[in-house]
Formats: C-alpha cells, structure tokens, sequence
C-alpha cells in the first residue's frame, strides 16, 4: 500500500501538526455562534464573528502566503499561529468584550493563521517521499475531514455542558500545540526572487483549478444547508439530518484513504473533472430521492467522490503552478473554497424563500456544473515563468550592494541591462577598472 513507506517520523510530526492547526478552524464557525447564544453578542452577533472569521480568511491567506517565497517557512507560521492563539484566548478569558471587538478578535484568529494550511501542504512536498506525495495529500485532506467531522460534537459539548467560552481555549491550546510541533520538523526557505515579480498575478494564471473549488463547495455547501429543509419537504423527519451528514463525513474520510492507497488512471486533472460531474449527477439525483434511505445512500457515495475531487484538485495546482509558487496557490485554493462556501449559503438562504427545497439542489448543481464546464476549455500545463536574464540578476545584486563599493558612479546604475551586456558605459572611473564583476 502507498500509506506503508509514508509515516516516517518527520511525516507523523506533519500529520500532528495539520491536525491540531485545522481543528480550531473547523471548531470556529458553530463555536461564534454558541459564543453569541450563551454572551449578550446573541445569534447575530455569533453570525458576524463567524462571517468576520471566514472573510478575514479568504482575504488573509493569498496575500500572507506571498511572504512565504523568500522566507523561512517556521517562523512565517508561527507568527501566524501565534497570533491566533492569542485571539483565541482573549476570546475565552475576556468576560464581557463586546460584539465590535469580539468581531475584530474572531476577524484576526481567522486572517493570521490563514496562510499555514497550504504552507504546511507545500512542507509535505519535501517531507514525503516522491513516490509517496499523493498519499500524503490524500492523508491531509482525511485529516481536514476527520477535524470537520468532530467538531461539531466536539463545540456542542463544551460550550454546553461547560461555558461558551470553552471552545476557543480549546481552540487556543491546539494552536499552540501545533506551533511547539512545527519546529520538530525541518525548516523549509522559500525561492530566492529571479524575476518572478506579482507572484499572486502568476498564481492566478490558474484559475480554472480555483473555478473547480469554488464549484466543490458550492455544491456541497447546498445539499449540507438544503438537507433539513428538503427532509421536512419530503415529510421525512428532520432529525435524520444530522446522521445523514456525519455519514456523509465518514465517507470522505474514507474515500480519501482509498483514493491515496495506490495511483489512478488519467491525469489528475481529467480524474478531477470526471469525479466532480459524478458527484453533480448525485446531488441532483437526492433532490428527485423520496426515501431517507436513498438519500442517505446517494450522499454517502458523493461524499466518498469528494475525498477524491479535493485531492485531485491539490495535485492538478502542483503540476501546473512552478514549485515557489505552490504556497500562494494553495492558500488561493483555499480562498476560493471559503468563497465558494459563502455564495452558497447566500444562495440558499434567498432560494429556499421563494422556492422549493429540491428546486434549490437542482438549481445548485446546475450551476455547479455551468462553473465547471467555464474553466475546463482554458486549462492548461505548468505556467512557465520567464527567469530574470543573467545581466538583470547581476543587475540586481549590485544595487542592493551598492554601498560596498564606495568608488561607483551612481549614473552606472541607471542604464538598462542592454546596455550593461554591450559594454555601455565601462570606465576606468567606474569600478576603477573595465572588468564586469560577474
């Protein structure tokens, strides 16, 4: 099996640290909302710290990620780490913060630590064996999804049976926790600048990968929000919705350990176009389902598909975006996750008043797949970034450097790269003699 020669030592601490650094994410949105039923923040309140959460999130990770090119990749995430802690914490001991600044607090807990999922995905690139990658993507996707699944349960118990401030030192105990577990790993330096300038611009020259993720959630996030709703329409009882879902959770826990225990035929892009349409025409098929029975069955097999699209989806960027740019990718990816996530809930909410439940699925995965179909004629192989000439890198160098030669004529500095490969411009006064230093 592929998962055999994975968990070397440096590999387990990696899966330790993805999975205390993703629990607080996955906690946080239903544990805002708890914070605001138990404090004078009310529902509301608990809405808006989640919505400042995942906005400050989608906003945070593509721009903090850029950093990760030219720096150590441990102390850029435990800036970030440490940083939510910290809000974290002042959410749990503070008494009465107030709804402004419990907002900000929930908006920098989220931002801060946004960049370290797709910094710890681009780790495992040099962690895992080559042979062994896919598998250890498939193992961090079942451990997001394992950290999804328990923490519902795992919020509704302590800010019940304890305070609604319980989650977020729990949330604070596992950031830190993760952060203390980071430097057991080696550290891994982002690429030195040859010319790759508005990095963020390069990342999004694949954009039909990010399409697909929008459209992943998208739909997901539908049949999840529609799910009750659809019950009570099908005079099915509600409460079936929650073993439904956890169902559906286990099955993508386990449709990831099978998708990364060997290799598939086809490339990963064609394997994550064709699984994401299957899983359209099975969502659509649960809104004409009558039966809990087939609902459960239908979606118990779509979550299976969804192991496979999210990891398929992470191998199509690492083919097609150039190794320093992979940070930034996958932070993008992850945004466009959280926004796909977002336009769903927005969607539902106006549909599911003016229409019926099983319209609103239909409607979903009709849009799902026009988003799908919109990137698909546009992909293409690795983006190629044109190098910096060898005259521009040297170029570069002596600016920075300028100071160590006190006898240099500021004027050299001014002429193009051209110039420099021609000989414009040598002089005795220039370095003292006509010798080029590189």
């Amino acid at each position: 099996m592929a998962y055999r020669g994975l968990f070397t030592k440096h590999v387990s601490i990696w899966a330790a640290v993805v999975t205390a650094s993703r629990l607080p994410v996955a906690m946080a949105p239903l544990a805002f909302l708890f914070y605001g039923r138990g404090t004078d923040a009310g529902y509301s309140g608990g809405a808006a710290m989640a919505a400042a959460y995942a906005i400050a999130e989608a906003i945070g990770a593509p721009l903090l990620s850029m950093r990760l090119r030219t720096r150590p990749y441990r102390w850029e995430i435990t800036a970030g780490l440490g940083l939510s802690a910290v809000a974290f914490a002042l959410l749990a001991f503070l008494p009465t913060p107030g709804t402004v600044l419990a907002v900000i607090l929930a908006a920098i807990a989220g931002a801060a630590a946004a960049a370290a999922p797709g910094a710890l995905r681009t780790m495992a690139e040099d962690l895992a064996p080559r042979k062994r990658l896919h598998a250890a993507l498939s193992l961090e996707s079942t451990l997001n999804m394992a950290a999804w699944a328990a923490s519902p349960a795992l919020v509704s118990v302590l800010a019940l049976q304890s305070a609604p401030q319980t989650p977020f030192l729990l949330a604070a105990l596992t950031t830190c926790a993760a952060t203390a577990a980071l430097w057991l790993l080696p550290d891994k330096i982002g690429a030195t600048d040859d010319g790759q300038h508005a990095p963020l611009k390069q990342a999004l020259t694949a954009w039909p990968v990010y399409l697909t993720s929008i459209a992943a959630m998208y739909l997901l996030a539908s049949i999840e929000l529609t799910l009750p709703a659809l019950l009570q329409h099908r005079e099915l009882p509600v409460t079936y919705s929650g073993p439904i879902l956890t169902g559906f959770a286990l099955a993508s826990i386990l449709g990831g350990l099978v998708y990364g225990a060997r290799t598939w035929p086809g490339s990963v892009e064609r394997q994550s176009t064709l699984l994401l349409v299957i899983m359209i025409a099975g969502v659509a098929a649960t809104a004409l389902a009558s039966t809990w029975t087939v609902i459960a069955t239908l979606l118990a097999l779509t979550g299976l598909l969804q192991a496979a699209v999210l990891i398929t989806r992470n191998l199509t960027l690492r083919e097609q975006l150039p190794a320093d740019l992979h940070p930034v990718g996958y932070s993008v990816l992850y945004a466009g996750s959280g926004i796909g996530y977002g336009l769903s809930a927005a969607a539902t909410g106006i549909l599911l008043t003016v229409t019926t439940p099983d319209t609103v699925i239909l409607i979903a995965t009709g849009t799902t797949f026009l988003l799908t179909a919109a990137g698909r004629p546009f992909s293409r192989g690795r983006v190629r970034v044109r190098p910096q000439s060898r005259t521009g890198r040297a170029l570069k160098y002596l600016r920075l450097n300028v100071r160590r030669f006190p006898g240099c004529s500021c004027r050299w500095f001014k002429r193009s790269p051209g110039e420099l490969a021609a000989g414009v411009g040598w002089s005795e006064r220039t370095f003292g003699s006509g010798i080029p230093y590189w």
